[in-house]
């Protein structure tokens, strides 16, 4: 639904994540409530205590009138294999 001054986001096409980063990102948004997320551009990783991967993606939020935003995730893997969400912000455009 358009809104007057907003952007409306186009439809995006899924982007393939590596596979480590696209165990992680299933297993984050697998236990979100609230709102889907499809990866829409691998942005790429930093190694820390683990590793973090830097993710943009469409979030739908489960509204009725089901209202979308680009967000970027970055989610870690620490070296003992945790998987935790560091972090899920909009992006301003």
């Amino acid at each position: 639904m358009a809104v007057l001054g907003g952007w409306n986001i186009d439809e995006m096409k899924p982007c393939n994540l590596p596979q480590k980063a696209q165990s992680a990102f299933t297993a984050i948004t697998g236990g979100l409530v609230g709102a889907e997320y499809q990866p829409v551009l691998y942005v790429g990783s930093q190694i820390v205590n683990g590793v973090n991967y830097c993710i943009l993606a469409v979030q739908t939020l489960m509204t009725q009138n089901a209202e979308k935003r680009l967000v970027k995730m970055v989610i870690n893997v620490s070296s003992s294999g945790a998987i935790s969400l560091v972090s899920v912000s909009g992006i301003s455009i």
